[in-house]
């Protein structure tokens, strides 16, 4: 593809933004191209995501780093969130209720 090419040529890192702009297509032309041609998008997302990873072995990796957990959010980040309390439900606030032996507890 010419694009890759000419990243390859003029020694740019080749990115979804690059080539969005230069096939004269939006963000979401290409999403939509996703789902159409799920092999073909699939491919030039392994050949970008290869590239950058091919860069953390540079003396500099941060910026590949940076790039990979924005563009490939789904096999690049630090940590995993999990909501194992509210089962995703916005929880709207709880009630403390003091044990049956709590000194606050009052007699009558």
């Amino acid at each position: 593809m010419a694009y890759f090419e000419n990243c390859e040529k003029s020694y740019t890192m080749p990115n979804k933004a690059g080539l969005c702009v230069w096939t004269h297509i939006s963000r979401d032309t290409y999403c939509e191209y996703r789902k159409k041609y799920p092999d073909t998008i699939k491919a030039i997302d392994d050949y970008i995501e290869n590239a950058w990873v091919q860069r953390l072995a540079t003396t500099s990796p941060t910026g590949a780093i940076f790039y990979l957990k924005n563009a490939f959010k789904e096999d690049y980040r630090d940590r995993i969130e999990q909501d194992v309390t509210s089962g995703g439900e916005k929880v709207q606030g709880f009630q403390l209720i003091p044990p049956h032996d709590s000194p606050n507890k009052t007699d009558n």
